[in-house]
């Protein structure tokens, strides 16, 4: 199993895999990767399915977030925070603001956790940053209305949120939007990848993007049209020397895995759809392994050896399946190398509902 090192905890990084029906029915897989043996292990102790279907918003600490409209009045949103380590599902009280959030993170501290979900408010044409936040500690919604200008542009990748020394980060219109918890700062950095609008081509296109922590920095990954590229976000006291030279990025390039080093690698079935609409979806740290999306498989592909290797393949033959998305799980390993419970895999009907 991938192990990455953190003062003096051992953390895994896990992939839940969310497959949704035709029929609003969904599965929730997680998978534990070892870079040393092949393939996937579906982990039967937490995973299971679920009637109704539920949005993963986030994944934190071993904790998960979940959203689902109200049947009966759609503009309603519940919430439910699920432990992995415990199985145990905790469900706030209803928003205060009505309808779907733009982005929405999750941020654990030990048992308690926060929900912070994001909105826009018109102002004179533009759009203002809007925050609702719920504290588990305090069992209360607050509302927080930073002096934020959000981009005119918010496309949806489902590039899952990251918590991050303190803060989550969020992929914002071409930005990474900064919430930190404990002061209630936020700031907004433009991506590596950000393109203003009159410079647009189509070979600026972003096929696919993820976030995440190595070494504690915050890297930020896309995929296109020539190959897979990651950036990691500069600290304060390395900003200013570092801009001077390089035209006052936030960000210094870490590495780019060309298309035609993985196309001599893969399997010829997978290359119908194009290498370009790769995905990368979770990084291990001590491996240098990051995961990626392809149609219809994932696959590692290790840094250091420059090797491919498939992981698995999500496919339902015969039955209305709509699509998965991926979610990496982090957590200590001591906290989730626990004793199963003996009732094995089974159903949750609503409990993330």
């Amino acid at each position: 199993m991938e192990k990455s090192s953190r003062g003096n905890h051992i953390y895994r990084t896990r992939l839940f895999c969310h497959y949704l029906f035709g029929n609003g029915s969904a599965e929730y897989v997680l998978l534990d990767v070892d870079d040393q043996q092949p393939g996937a292990v579906v982990n039967p102790f937490l995973s299971f399915f679920s009637r109704t279907s539920a949005h993963v918003c986030a994944s934190c600490n071993g904790w998960l977030l979940f959203s689902c409209p109200n049947e009966t009045d759609i503009s309603l949103t519940h919430y439910s925070v699920f432990n992995l380590v415990t199985k145990q599902d905790f469900a706030p009280p209803q928003p205060q603001i009505r309808g779907p959030s733009i982005r929405t993170g999750l941020a654990v501290d030990g048992q308690h956790y926060q929900i912070v979900r994001i909105f826009g408010v018109n102002n004179n044409g533009g759009s203002l940053l809007e925050l609702e936040i719920y504290s588990s500690q305090k069992g209360v919604w607050r509302l927080e209305r930073p002096l934020i200008h959000l981009p005119p542009d918010l496309p949806k990748l489902n590039t899952a949120p990251l918590f991050s020394n303190g803060a989550i980060h969020w992929e914002l219109g071409g930005h990474l939007l900064v919430y930190c918890i404990l002061h209630g700062e936020c700031k907004l950095i433009p991506l590596p990848n950000h393109v203003d609008l009159d410079k647009w081509s189509p070979r600026c296109l972003t096929y696919g993007q993820c976030l995440w922590e190595s070494e504690g920095r915050v890297h930020f990954c896309y995929s296109d049209f020539e190959g897979i590229h990651t950036w990691f976000l500069l600290k304060d006291l390395e900003v200013q020397d570092y801009c001077s030279y390089h035209y006052n990025l936030r960000w210094k390039h870490a590495h780019t895995i060309l298309h035609q080093t993985l196309v001599a690698q893969i399997s010829p079935r997978f290359w119908h759809s194009g290498l370009s609409f790769a995905s990368p979806v979770a990084y291990v740290d001590n491996t240098c392994t990051i995961y990626l999306r392809l149609p219809g498989v994932v696959v590692s592909y290790n840094l250091r050896t420059q090797t491919l290797k498939e992981i698995c393949r999500y496919a339902f033959p015969k039955s209305n399946f709509h699509c998965c998305l991926i979610v990496p799980v982090v957590c200590s390993s001591d906290a989730l190398d626990f004793r199963a419970s003996a009732d094995g895999r089974g159903e949750r009907h609503g409990a993330v509902a």
